[in-house]
């Protein structure tokens, strides 16, 4: 059976399959966790945002609203708009908003 395998691996190798699927599967990786270090990095710009927006303005719209203009501003300030939807961001805040009421219960 082991033998087998070993024949049917080097068969797939030599096909060159083998290491096409190798390929995919390093890229594919490094894909989702390059989209999971941004998404990290955007849910912590989040946290603060809102601890800071929470500090400085009054009422929820115009706290929520400042904390998007923070994040925006920033994003473009480092080039990195184009990476984060609206709709990411503002579930971003949203996010980041339930984390501080859970942590003032």
């Amino acid at each position: 059976m082991t033998n087998n395998l070993i024949t049917f691996a080097e068969a797939l190798w030599e096909s060159g399959i083998l290491p096409t699927l190798l390929i995919l599967a390093i890229g594919w990786a490094s894909a989702r966790f390059t989209r999971n270090k941004r998404l990290s990095a955007l849910l912590s710009l989040a946290e603060r945002a809102v601890k800071w927006a929470e500090v400085t303005f009054d009422g929820g719209q115009t706290q929520k609203s400042q904390a998007i203009k923070m994040i925006s501003d920033y994003l473009m300030k480092v080039d990195k708009a184009h990476l984060f939807t609206a709709k990411q961001i503002d579930e971003a805040i949203e996010w980041a908003v339930e984390k501080m009421k859970e942590a003032q219960k």
